[in-house]
């Protein structure tokens, strides 16, 4: 369905281009008025908007490229110096038993128990997870510019109250699927970025 209403919308909005370039040729006798006319036609159902959605797309882009430099991994503890301050490699291993629990999950005990939001270097996270036992994960979503967004997650070690690292992700601002700008390919904006060596860091940091 939305791509016969995307069709029609094309079709209509040709149709009336055709219309406001070539009447003015039909109907004014002078060659040069009717040529200017037809111009100012043109530009007003079609060069505009097409101008205006490629400055807009292309701003989205630049925009996007300036997000994705945020994307980074900050490492505050190294995960050699974590492992042993769970007690060793053998503990370390136990604690990948324990199944990961989203904030949906958590007792009421639990609940009471960690913050829900967290306010680090100036920006408020909320809690949506335990993993490990014992490390809480806090994300927050929060303007970069005018046209993107960005999220950062950060891993805490609640038993010693420790920050172990935070990654910051760029979430992409393309418009995804069947749009006017993909159809007749037009830059619309940016794909999402991700840090280098982020499930690397992971996996580093929890067996």
């Amino acid at each position: 369905m939305l791509g016969i209403a995307v069709l029609f919308f094309l079709t209509l909005w040709f149709l009336i281009v055709c219309f406001a370039t070539f009447l003015p040729l039909k109907l004014i006798e002078n060659k040069l008025i009717a040529s200017i006319f037809a111009f100012i036609g043109f530009m007003l159902t079609f060069g505009y908007w097409w101008l205006d959605m490629m400055i807009e797309g292309n701003r989205a882009y630049q925009a996007g490229v300036e997000a994705c430099k945020q994307a980074k991994i900050t490492i505050y503890v190294q995960p050699e110096k974590w492992i042993e301050m769970v007690g060793g490699h053998h503990a370390w291993v136990e604690l990948a038993k324990y199944k990961d629990k989203s904030k949906s999950e958590f007792s009421k005990k639990e609940k009471q128990k960690y913050p829900s939001t967290f306010n680090f270097e100036g920006v408020e996270y909320h809690l949506r997870a335990l993993t490990r036992k014992r490390v809480l994960v806090y994300d927050s979503y929060y303007i970069f510019n005018n046209y993107s967004n960005l999220k950062s997650v950060f891993f805490y070690d609640w038993e010693t109250k420790t920050m172990l690292y935070k990654y910051t992700q760029f979430l992409g601002n393309q418009n995804p699927g069947l749009t006017i700008s993909n159809l007749i390919g037009i830059r619309s904006g940016h794909e999402e970025c991700n840090p280098e060596g982020k499930m690397e860091t992971y996996r580093k940091f929890f067996y």
